[in-house]
């Protein structure tokens, strides 16, 4: 299993592996309260699982894939030793060995936590090619997974890029939104077709606004959510007026064009925000000495 510098096999397989072979066993139990344990408060997975429950792990980790054999790749450093990178992967026993696909693979990425190693994300692919939303929709698009409906079909390996493409939406937790705004846009990003990446990033962005911006009453939420969706739609490189985004809340251009603005400004939004884009993702080059399982 080819290293990165300070990281070590053994650090790998006796502190890291234990927490995402946790995690897969969390996922396959459905238990929530065990899976909360293995992931880092108010990152991606952790709001994954805040939003969706156990099932988005069953897809984020491939256990969708019904494999019995687990194979630890390799592990790669991140972010100036900050993050690693682990990349494991179901074994087919069709092909038997240890071969694999890039369908079977997974890349979960760490960090140290408090007095251990917790999950920071998970992505349903090869570090060299993380799943974004427009990747999954090139993906879908060019293998014509969609039937003449537009349905999904019922292989297994086409939902992480439907979840990613915003082709399958996951019925949202009971008690998962704060405040009217949210209870107002997260089922509007599904309705819209949005990314799961979509619905994760415009609830922070929502909560960090709330945060930071005046504590004004809230007298207008379809406005706000109206708001939100375009700012996301922005950051997700979709081509949406603001004019089709207020008809959808039923708000007007005059209620929405203000709050727009006033969300930017208070967040110091320019372009696409790497805190709230998702479109980009961390790009991880690997060495060809670093590669093979």
């Amino acid at each position: 299993m080819p290293l990165m510098p300070v990281i070590t096999q053994e650090t790998v397989q006796q502190q890291i592996w234990p927490v995402i072979a946790g995690l897969i066993q969390a996922t396959l139990d459905e238990d929530d309260r065990a899976l909360r344990k293995h992931l880092v408060p108010g990152e991606a997975a952790a709001e994954m699982l805040d939003l969706f429950s156990s099932t988005v792990f069953d897809i984020l980790l491939k256990t969708i894939l019904g494999r019995e054999q687990v194979a630890l790749a390799r592990a790669i450093e991140v972010d100036g030793g900050r993050h690693v990178f682990v990349e494991f992967a179901w074994l087919d026993p069709a092909a038997g060995g240890r071969n694999f696909t890039p369908d079977d693979v997974v890349a979960v990425k760490v960090r140290r936590h408090r007095q251990g190693w917790r999950i920071v994300e998970v992505n349903p692919s090869t570090v060299e090619m993380l799943l974004t939303a427009p990747r999954a929709q090139t993906i879908l698009a060019a293998t014509k997974a969609l039937d003449e409906k537009g349905e999904l079909p019922a292989e297994p390996w086409i939902l992480p890029l439907a979840l990613y493409s915003g082709a399958l939406q996951l019925p949202l937790r009971d008690g998962v939104t704060q405040d009217p705004v949210e209870a107002l846009l997260l089922p509007g990003l599904q309705q819209r077709g949005h990314s799961v990446l979509t619905l994760v990033a415009g609830r922070w962005l929502w909560r960090e606004y709330r945060k930071k911006g005046e504590k004004q009453e809230l007298d207008k939420p379809a406005a706000w959510a109206a708001a939100v969706e375009f700012v996301m739609s922005e950051q997700a490189a979709r081509e949406v007026t603001q004019a089709a985004v207020g008809q959808f809340y039923q708000v007007s251009l005059a209620a929405l064009l203000p709050r727009v603005n006033q969300i930017k400004r208070t967040l110091h939004i320019q372009g696409l925000d790497e805190r709230y884009t998702t479109i980009q993702t961390t790009h991880v080059i690997v060495k060809e000495e670093e590669r093979g399982a």
